[in-house]
């Protein structure tokens, strides 16, 4: 199984039979500035499961929030 990174304008185009589990336009994780989405499945070779945990926990996908 991998993981690849789209656009946000294919969101409401794309093909979500190619994921894994009830991926939707409604259901994808989005990344902080919303201009792109994250899909998962086997079709996907762009990234390992190892390489997407470290980008998710990049700037652009997670937000420092101060408690």
């Amino acid at each position: 199984m991998g993981y690849d990174i789209r656009p946000i304008a294919e969101i409401d185009t794309f093909d979500y039979s190619q994921c894994t589990g009830l991926q939707n336009a409604d259901t994808v994780r989005r990344s902080i500035d919303g201009q792109l989405f994250i899909v998962e499945g086997d079709t996907f070779t762009t990234y390992t499961r190892e390489e997407m945990l470290v980008i998710c926990e990049g700037a652009n996908w997670t937000s420092e929030e101060i408690v």
